[in-house]
């Protein structure tokens, strides 16, 4: 198992963006009323907020970062590093990252890079943004973290087309040599297993054709293109809880914490409550310091987790010292988790975009 004990960084702030528009799940066609009350039951999923027009992840970082930066007072020649995580990058080259270095004012020697990574993005990210400062050769770094998984889907889709909401996160990091504790990461990743979550279409292993927009129809409500994303749902409720608990159990041992008196608030990937549930059961965590979003959210891939700190521990965030750990699992076969202590973080209110802004 790989692991970072990362010091000298602080994580400084967190900001989300959303669509303001948003898709309620009893309104979705594939499903009839009674089909929808399933879902929403079994699944925990009621509302999503879902790009309407040709908006892209980085417009959501975009206007997250903006606020973040304005709300902490940082001035823009200060910013040393800006990563962009995401599977719905602007195009396949230039990287995102350099296009969102100049909308956003910064510096020509700005450090960018691009990583594409979906669930487990933010993990990845706090990995290496809290790596790149830990040195003190660079001092400010902007964590933009956000997927368009919705513009991946097939309409007719009744496997993954419900699922998945759209986000755009922004965090703030920097260099404290004063800083006391550390952050620590714990990720793995089984690649054996990449089908189980995956765009068969979309590379250059099997690059866009006409036949990558014909539709197949699977049968029970499925039916895509190969240029659309595809979920195992089996496989991934399996890969899930089991490697998921193991992976927690795993760090808290590492960290040397005990899983009720030392950890304030756990925050999960919002991939599913069934899921949630029994991971939640499996390590005999007191449900009131889990912290949940995904019935007015649904699963918003790597901007899952920062978008739960906006949502669901902004006053506490923003007015307390936390313990956390961090948990998310996902496309790759990937899966980890982080545990990282806050004090009074800036949190702006969660940004509703409108798709004409």
């Amino acid at each position: 198992m790989a692991y970072w004990k990362i010091g000298n960084v602080s994580l400084r702030g967190v900001s989300a963006c959303v669509p303001k528009n948003i898709l309620n799940t009893y309104d979705i066609n594939l499903f009839t009323k009674e089909e929808a009350e399933i879902f929403i039951n079994n699944v925990g999923i009621l509302n999503r907020h879902v790009v309407t027009k040709e908006t892209c992840a980085s417009d959501l970082c975009f206007r997250a970062a903006e606020k973040l930066i304005e709300d902490l007072g940082w001035e823009r020649d200060t910013i040393d590093v800006l990563l962009f995580v995401s599977l719905t990058a602007d195009y396949r080259n230039p990287p995102t990252s350099c296009i969102l270095q100049d909308r956003l004012g910064l510096k020509n020697d700005c450090f960018t890079l691009d990583i594409s990574m979906g669930c487990c993005g933010f993990i990845h990210g706090t990995t290496v943004i809290s790596n790149l400062l830990s040195s003190g050769c660079v001092k400010r770094g902007l964590l933009l973290v956000g997927d368009t998984v919705t513009r991946m889907s097939s309409p007719f889709d009744k496997s993954r087309m419900p699922l998945f909401g759209d986000c755009g996160t922004a965090s703030a990091w920097e260099y404290n040599p004063d800083k006391a504790g550390c952050i620590t990461i714990q990720s793995n990743t089984d690649g054996a297993n990449y089908q189980a979550i995956m765009t068969p279409h979309s590379g250059f292993r099997h690059q866009v054709t006409p036949e990558s927009f014909i539709y197949e129809d699977f049968g029970a409500g499925i039916k895509r293109a190969p240029v659309h994303a595809l979920l195992d749902g089996l496989e991934v409720f399996s890969f899930a809880i089991t490697k998921v608990p193991v992976s927690i159990k795993n760090l808290l041992n590492f960290c040397s914490l005990d899983k009720d008196k030392d950890v304030d608030y756990y925050l999960f990937h919002q991939a599913n409550k069934m899921i949630n549930d029994k991971i939640i059961k499996k390590l005999k965590i007191d449900t009131a310091k889990v912290v949940s979003n995904i019935k007015e959210f649904g699963n918003c891939s790597g901007a899952s987790l920062p978008l739960l700190m906006v949502t669901g521990l902004r006053h506490e965030l923003q007015n307390r010292t936390l313990s956390l750990i961090l948990s998310a699992f996902g496309v790759g076969l990937a899966w980890g988790g982080v545990n990282i202590t806050t004090d009074h973080l800036v949190i702006p209110e969660l940004i509703e975009l409108e798709e004409n802004d």
